[in-house]
């Protein structure tokens, strides 16, 4: 049975920069029930100190919760994007999301569009291949 190895985001900026101090968290779920949801990976002020300039891409290794994530455990994958920025910030950008797994299978989720700002800093969507 074949086990989650990696878990990658690549951010594509467009339109609107992330400035160089806000703050970029991000966690990946497991929805298991409607109450329910267990952490996958996360990664937390990714990026550090840096602008993400438009356009760019930029691509992070999130760090893995488990290693026993077999494929047929992961129900409904979510995908948690949380910004903090110091002052008024907007940044617009797409962002997908890869499940790699040890058989060498790679599942993939891209999310067009998102806007965040000041006064929206959060993002939670389905993954979706």
């Amino acid at each position: 049975m074949p086990y989650l190895s990696k878990v990658t985001i690549v951010f594509v900026t467009h339109n609107d920069n992330k400035d160089h101090d806000t703050v970029l968290n991000v966690q990946i779920k497991n929805k298991k029930s409607i109450f329910l949801s267990e952490l996958i990976a996360d990664g937390y002020n990714l990026g550090g100190d840096m602008e993400f300039v438009d356009p760019s891409t930029h691509s992070f290794d999130l760090a893995l919760k488990s290693t026993t994530f077999s494929v047929d455990d992961i129900n409904v994958p979510v995908v948690n994007i949380h910004i903090q920025p110091n002052g008024n910030d907007r940044w617009v950008f797409d962002c997908t999301v890869f499940l790699t797994f040890d058989d060498g299978k790679q599942y993939a989720s891209t999310t067009n569009g998102i806007i965040l700002d000041q006064d929206n800093k959060d993002y939670s969507g389905v993954f979706s291949s």
